[in-house]
């Protein structure tokens, strides 16, 4: 019951969450004075939780949808984010087939999870001309800092996530 539950209200949350993300986002980098570009990666994080209550097929329809949107809304074309989203999410699904979900693990996940988003997202603006900028400047300027922050909010957030889907650290 509980599963059905997380899969009816999947899409709106995660759809309120990506609105939330471009909000912090800017919010955050306009902080740096424009030294550097940061983004937020709420979804990735729930997508870890999200995991372990949802199957593969239903998530990667939801992740499309919400790659779809991130596309137009934030991009302006349709491709990249609808191809990379649920990439990333698969491998997501990938990483939990081997592992068991502790704090540990989830950290070590939403770490290579938002830098194969960020980098893949890179690599194909860089193939399609859409940008021009050096690897050097996206690792430092783009990459380096949205790892940290995220790193910085999963430690906050991450009791927050245990508790709304119930889970413990008890063996």
């Amino acid at each position: 019951m509980r599963n059905k539950m997380i899969e009816i209200f999947m899409f709106p949350i995660l759809f309120f969450i990506l609105l939330l993300d471009g909000q912090i986002s800017t919010l955050v980098t306009n902080w740096s004075v424009g030294l550097f570009t940061i983004s937020s990666h709420l979804v990735l994080m729930l997508a870890i939780f999200y995991a372990n209550y949802v199957s593969l097929g239903f998530s990667l329809f939801i992740f499309t949808l919400l790659g779809l949107v991130y596309d137009i809304s934030y991009l302006n074309l349709i491709g990249i984010a609808t191809t990379t989203l649920p990439l990333v999410l698969y491998c997501i699904y990938f990483f939990f087939q081997s592992a068991v979900s502790k704090r540990g693990i989830n950290i070590l996940i939403l770490l290579v999870a938002i830098f194969q988003f960020e980098f893949i997202s890179y690599s194909f603006a860089r193939i399609f001309h859409i940008t021009n900028l050096s690897v050097f400047i996206f690792v430092f300027n783009k990459l380096l800092p949205s790892l940290l922050f995220n790193l910085v909010l999963f430690f906050v957030l991450q009791p927050l996530f245990e508790r709304l889907f119930g889970i413990t650290n008890k063996t």
